[in-house]
């Protein structure tokens, strides 16, 4: 078989590169790109397949970084670390801190000789700041700094995430001019409303900045695979390409989920004699319903506060505000009792807790639903007339 097996966007990757990177001057996101898809639609792998060579073609020094590979780590201390590795990493790093500092000694890292700048303490005090660690970075490789932080709603969980979006923000203030721009910020995440909370309050780091939705795979997307198929499996004959868009719309524009619908419809044991576009959908839909019944039966384990928290959230979205009278009202008339600040937390807590957790919240004391395939599964039920679900 010949041929990529990863769709490409290059154009879409050139025209946001460009746009970041300040080469545009209406809609030009020069103060930071804000990124938005659902999860598992692509969303990493265009950051890193796609974008990043983008930036790279366009001369910067690009900095991936996910937060969501290790959440055990605070997301503060993983960022100053992988700009730590990235100024070690650059050749002759040291050899021109000695020489621009007129150093005799020169030395990384804790005890002993003297360094103007140390990059293995970012973030620490005695150390350095941030804006300095990507100024210094920025001199170093004589490029503009890519920052690409995928998953960039966890800094606002991180006892220290408040803070490095300031100093990434001033750093932006600082280091940018109208007509050069060095430091570009690209900030994506899998929730829009969790996303949200970098611009949306004016008490957000990055206030007035707009979060943008990154476009789904779509036709396009389908009618690659669809070549992909005919060249690996030419008994197929003609393809339905409709057949498997609708397929793929189905799954929320999955890719991965959508390679499991087309592996078990290629398989004479699981293909259940249907023919394959057939198969595909029969296999889609079976995915669909196994989602949603895992979701009733998370729900239906639930307390009756429990889960009249978690249908106030799925209705009110990112304007939920726990113990506003409001939401206190609504949560009271879906529980058929009075429910009191008090209850309302021990209950949202109880929902963070569990593994996986229902429930986020902000360092902020910001709430939302963890998952917003819940909120799909619960509009589907509630238009079918079948809410609330039952064991």
């Amino acid at each position: 078989m010949t041929g990529k097996l990863r769709f490409e966007r290059p154009e879409l990757a050139a025209k946001m590169a460009a746009s970041v990177s300040g080469r545009q001057k209406w809609n030009s996101d020069a103060d930071g790109l804000f990124l938005a898809a659902p999860r598992r639609t692509g969303k990493s792998t265009f950051l890193k397949g796609d974008l990043r060579p983008a930036l790279e073609a366009l001369g910067a020094e690009v900095i991936y970084l996910d937060f969501w590979s290790n959440l055990r780590l605070d997301p503060a201390e993983l960022l100053y670390a992988e700009i730590s590795r990235a100024l070690l990493a650059n050749a002759g790093f040291v050899a021109r801190m000695a020489e621009r500092t007129a150093l005799t000694k020169v030395q990384i890292g804790a005890g002993g000789g003297s360094l103007a700048f140390d990059p293995t303490r970012i973030g620490k005090a005695p150390g350095s700041s941030l804006m300095a660690a990507l100024r210094e970075l920025a001199e170093v490789t004589g490029k503009a700094i890519a920052l690409i932080l995928d998953e960039a709603q966890h800094l606002t969980v991180s006892p220290r995430g408040e803070d490095v979006l300031k100093e990434l923000k001033a750093a932006r203030d600082t280091l940018n001019q109208p007509d050069n721009i060095v430091l570009m910020l690209v900030m994506s995440g899998s929730d829009r409303d969790k996303l949200g909370r970098l611009t949306n309050s004016k008490a957000a780091a990055f206030y007035g900045s707009k979060v943008k939705l990154l476009p789904l795979l779509d036709g396009y997307y389908v009618g690659w695979l669809t070549g992909l198929l005919a060249q690996s499996n030419p008994k197929l004959g003609a393809i339905n390409i409709g057949a498997l868009s609708h397929a793929f719309e189905l799954l929320g524009h999955r890719p991965k989920v959508m390679d499991d619908a087309i592996s078990n419809a290629l398989n004479p044991v699981t293909c259940g004699g249907l023919a394959f576009e057939a198969a595909v959908l029969d296999h889609a839909q079976a995915i669909i319903r196994a989602e949603y019944e895992q979701y009733s039966d998370r729900f239906i384990a639930r307390t009756a506060m429990q889960k009249a928290i978690l249908t106030v959230l799925m209705e009110s979205g990112d304007t939920f505000s726990p113990y506003g009278a409001t939401t206190l009202k609504a949560i009271s008339d879906v529980v058929g009792k009075r429910a009191t600040a008090t209850s309302v937390q021990g209950a949202l807590e109880a929902l963070r807790k569990l593994d996986p957790p229902m429930v986020w919240k902000s360092n902020r004391g910001e709430y939302g639903l963890d998952d917003l395939g819940m909120v799909d599964w619960y509009e589907q039920l509630t238009t079918r007339g079948e809410w609330p679900p039952t064991a």
